[in-house]
């Protein structure tokens, strides 16, 4: 997938995971804490935050239809609170067994899949170590979505025998059918546009 690299580096600020969480919410910047340095980055722009809710919006009534869990928008994931790892992906879905990991407002362990959504400017070494983690953390799921190319792309990783696997890798309109939620099929390019009827298809368009 091919990714823009040109950004200024990240503020990085040492801090404990009590620290961390301690702060009052920011809303201009996004923050994590990745082994105790706390990177401050700018908020995602009009194209990102578009599929983030399109996106988020068609998956919460989806799960929320069959009774799998919930969507959680954009809030801090607590991998590690000894090593003060925190990362904050866009979507996170945590299924019913798992509800006890959300407290406060936050995951306390790992959900069941995480959703990144790349911006222009996404460093290629920071998306590496956060697959890495996710990957050695145990992460059962996790979408890489890039919206910013000639035709958006995912790829949908599956954790096995504790390394990812690439499950699906869509491209431009293709449908995609994920692993995780048998019977939902999608694509991404209504969902850029906000029309969730069209991306979908089968039943759960009646969900739309």
């Amino acid at each position: 997938m091919g990714v823009l690299t040109k950004q200024k580096p990240a503020k990085k600020i040492r801090m404990t995971t009590r620290e961390y969480l301690a702060l009052p919410p920011d809303e201009d910047c996004r923050r994590e804490l990745i082994y105790g340095e706390m990177m401050v980055m700018p908020r995602p722009r009009e194209k990102h935050n578009r599929l983030l809710h399109n996106l988020g919006e068609m998956l919460r009534r989806w799960i929320r239809h069959v009774k799998l869990g919930e969507i959680c928008f954009d809030i801090d994931m607590i991998l590690d609170e000894e090593n003060d790892l925190i990362y904050a992906p866009d979507l996170m879905f945590l299924s019913t067994v798992h509800n006890n990991r959300l407290r406060d407002g936050r995951i306390f362990g790992f959900p069941d899949l995480a959703i990144e959504i790349l911006s222009p400017t996404e460093r290629l070494a920071r998306q590496g170590r956060k697959y890495a983690d996710y990957q050695g953390y145990g992460i059962p799921w996790y979408w890489i979505i890039d919206p910013n190319a000639e035709q958006p792309a995912l790829e949908e990783h599956q954790l096995v025998e504790g390394r990812y696997e690439i499950r699906s890798d869509i491209v431009g309109a293709q449908w995609f059918a994920p692993g995780l939620f048998p019977g939902l099929t999608f694509r991404l390019p209504p969902l850029l546009e906000g029309d969730l009827k069209a991306a979908v298809k089968g039943k759960a368009k009646r969900l739309m």
